[in-house]
């Protein structure tokens, strides 16, 4: 079993008492450095990520296969970086979007639907005179053809 496997399992009892899921895990083994990132519907608070980094920090001083000095951060997963998890897409239903096509097109519109196999977007299209409406669209993209997924922010 991997460290990362095994911090997941040490973890999973505590994010579900918080209402949390695990978003990913990064080590870098030459420094024995652990980056976890959690998240929750609505947003993970930093209070969140001390109580699972401090509840990780005594599981791992009891398992002798972690090496006895390493590094350990726990925090949300940040907007710059794409969606790993499902519930990520779910918890941002009805925000905008952008998407990296394998291609290496990008779309953006708001994410009306998404699940295992594809998402939906609402993509509205800039009119083709001044004053005149934009053209809202549908487009479906399937999973496997998303190379990305970001939330975008807007002003």
């Amino acid at each position: 079993m991997s460290n990362s496997e095994k911090i997941a399992g040490l973890i999973a009892p505590k994010l579900e008492e918080l209402g949390c899921f695990l978003v990913d895990i990064k080590i870098n083994p030459s420094v024995n450095k652990y980056e976890i990132f959690i998240d929750n519907m609505e947003g993970v608070t930093i209070e969140a990520c001390m109580k699972v980094s401090r509840y990780l920090e005594s599981q791992i001083d009891l398992d002798k296969s972690f090496p006895e000095q390493y590094s350990l951060d726990v925090s949300s997963p940040g907007m710059e970086n794409p969606f790993k998890v499902p519930q990520q897409y779910a918890k941002n239903i009805g925000k905008t979007v952008e998407l990296v096509l394998n291609s290496g097109i990008k779309k953006e519109g708001i994410l009306k639907e998404a699940d295992a196999e594809k998402l939906i977007l609402e993509v509205h299209i800039p009119p083709p005179k001044k004053g005149m409406k934009p053209k809202i669209e549908e487009a479906v993209f399937a999973i496997d053809e998303i190379k990305s997924t970001k939330k975008k922010i807007t002003f």
